[in-house]
């Protein structure tokens, strides 16, 4: 196996990790906290405010789609 496709796996588990933890996130206190926080903001301002735990799921997807890429692509050698 090379090693670029032994980074994507890595790339791939990390992803789901951080997901997992973004789950984690918002179903905990701190995250029902974050949320309510989050709305009352946006009322106030007007802007789009994103809680942490999005900012998780975000993160994981994007290190799941550059891992997934990293295994499509045939290898060099």
């Amino acid at each position: 196996m090379s090693a670029k496709k032994i980074i994507g796996l890595i790339l791939i588990i990390v992803g789901i990790y951080v997901c997992y933890l973004g789950n984690s996130r918002r179903n905990s206190m701190a995250g029902d906290i974050d949320t309510a926080s989050a709305k009352v903001a946006n009322k106030f301002s007007g802007e789009g405010h994103v809680t942490d735990a999005t900012w998780y799921f975000v993160g994981g997807g994007v290190l799941i789609v550059v891992g997934a890429f990293s295994l499509m692509r045939p290898s060099s050698s």
